[in-house]
């Protein structure tokens, strides 16, 4: 199968808080969603730089890729999307540029309130990798 472009870069983001895990949740630019955080790939910016711009962007959230997570692939309105997800521990917080709700939540809780398959699945595949390099 062809390799396919990529169109988007995202974020798992996870802190450990004593024994606990939380991961953050992001409202969409409308309100209307729980999303991961994530955006288009600007030109001439890599993915990664991509990943950690939006989640800045988006939250205010600063962090360190420990690892590459899921690539998915989807339709939304007119457009093909192609994310790369990487897996972000939390690092520190800075002014965002967007004004969204941020919630983080433990994985049981994130996977309720997350309002796309595609998003429970990106953390749900996370959650494994990051059990595993731990």
């Amino acid at each position: 199968m062809k390799q396919q472009k990529l169109t988007h870069a995202g974020c798992i983001v996870f802190q450990v808080k004593g024994k606990r895990k939380s991961y953050l949740v992001v409202s969409s630019s409308t309100g209307k969603h729980w999303i991961l955080p994530k955006g288009h790939i600007e030109k001439g910016e890599t993915p990664r730089k991509a990943a950690l711009r939006e989640l800045r962007e988006e939250t205010g959230v600063v962090g360190k890729i420990i690892q590459t997570g899921l690539t998915q692939s989807y339709s939304m309105k007119d457009e093909n999307v192609v994310v790369q997800y990487y897996i972000v521990r939390f690092t520190k917080t800075t002014k965002a540029d967007e004004n969204r709700a941020l919630r983080w939540e433990s994985q049981k809780k994130a996977l309720e309130i997350l309002s796309f398959d595609e998003a429970k699945k990106a953390l749900r595949e996370s959650v494994k990798l990051i059990r595993s390099a731990a």
